[in-house]
């Protein structure tokens, strides 16, 4: 059985194109290749990484300087030590101490030209630097690091979303889905559902949310038929306690999805193909806590993610899915985000044992795996800390 969503992007950093995710949701690469006069390296370095908004390399602990000492043992390369002129002491380009030199018998003679002004050894971190030194064109390998953005809960426990005040949830309008489905996925990749509306209060701050992000046709909402008839039900379960229609709405044909029209005041609701495109209306329930792992059960195409995501993907979970006898599943893989050091996504065929499917890490997305001809998939979240980092979303 086919499980396929497109994924869209949402309002958050990637790494850059080549670049790896590292380790602590740092993203680390080779960005450019430069000739350029040795007295000038750095301040060629740090503006060639600024047009990613990134820094050179910094190196802050043995795993980074292993990392970098893979990537140049047979290149000139540049790491972010610049001459602090003023306590003539070797600082990194963002400004925080040498912390950390590897052991002299992993010197590299490629590390070992970093200052923007002389070639430095490993005695010299503990000495004064100093800015009287003159070298030729060198043809440099530049090697850029970028954070990610981290997600944290904010004060209000509200973080990226807002707070009507009144209902201890919280409201945020997402881009434009091509479809209904897809909008669900924009709201689940910021831990939140498409938005259930329980009063009028609600739905007037909704309707101005809307308005104050541009969304002026119409949101989607998070009510599809219930499979009762006519009867709606809201996706995250609560109660359906109210609703906005139109006089007439819901109206046979027109579709199985309610959008809320914004360019009237009143905020009334129709219901609407769910093929159709519309902006999107989320919500999340105020002060976020990390869920637990879930047993399921899991139906096709629901969206399965790490627990805590998009905040915390330090919890490790494993999702058993089952299709009818006769059948394989297929996954899609809407959003990977771990560390390559320690943290995996890996994809077995059939429920105990079975061959491996897949073992991923790093930045992963737009990728379908199948079982060759199990009815069971075990899809296995195994962080190693999951620091600075999403996690997962499937489907």
């Amino acid at each position: 059985v086919l499980i396929v969503i497109k994924f869209t992007e949402f309002a958050h950093c990637s790494c850059p194109d080549g670049f790896d995710l590292v380790s602590d949701g740092e993203c680390r690469g080779l960005y450019y290749t430069f000739a350029v006069e040795y007295f000038d390296m750095s301040n060629t370095a740090i503006t060639k990484c600024g047009e990613i908004h990134a820094q050179p390399i910094i190196i802050h602990n043995e795993e980074a300087s292993l990392i970098l000492f893979s990537l140049s043992m047979f290149h000139a390369s540049l790491i972010g030590l610049v001459c602090n002129l003023t306590t003539k002491q070797w600082v990194w380009t963002d400004g925080s101490p040498v912390d950390y030199k590897p052991p002299q018998g992993l010197y590299n003679p490629g590390m070992g030209r970093v200052s923007s002004k002389c070639e430095i050894i490993h005695s010299d971190l503990d000495k004064e630097c100093s800015d009287g030194c003159n070298w030729n064109v060198w043809t440099t390998d530049f090697y850029c690091t970028k954070q990610l953005q981290t997600l944290t809960p904010s004060e209000d426990g509200c973080d990226s979303f807002d707070d009507d005040s009144e209902d201890g949830v919280c409201y945020q309008i997402g881009a434009t889905a091509e479809n209904w489905k897809e909008a669900e996925i924009i709201c689940r990749s910021f831990g939140a559902d498409l938005a259930s509306i329980h009063n009028q209060h609600e739905n007037n701050f909704v309707r101005r949310l809307a308005v104050s992000n541009g969304a002026v046709t119409g949101v989607y909402l998070g009510a599809t038929i219930s499979g009762k008839g006519n009867e709606y039900g809201w996706i995250d379960g609560s109660e359906w306690d109210y609703d906005n229609f139109y006089p007439g709405f819901p109206m046979d044909g027109l579709g199985d999805c309610i959008v809320m029209d914004t360019e009237v005041t009143t905020g009334h609701w129709a219901n609407a193909d769910c093929s159709s495109a519309q902006s999107v209306a989320c919500i999340r329930i105020q002060n976020y806590t990390t869920p637990a792992c879930s047993a399921g059960p899991w139906k096709e195409g629901q969206i399965m993610y790490s627990p805590g995501f998009p905040f915390d993907a330090s919890t490790p979970c494993d999702f058993l899915l089952e299709v009818d006898e006769g059948k394989t599943v297929e996954l899609e893989i809407l959003l990977v985000e771990a560390n390559s050091c320690c943290d995996r996504l890996i994809i077995f065929e059939s429920y105990l044992g079975g061959n491996v499917i897949a073992n991923l890490t790093g930045e992963v997305s737009d990728t379908t795996y199948k079982t060759e001809s199990s009815n069971f998939m075990r899809v296995s979240w195994q962080p190693t800390g999951g620091v600075n980092v999403r996690g997962m979303m499937v489907s």
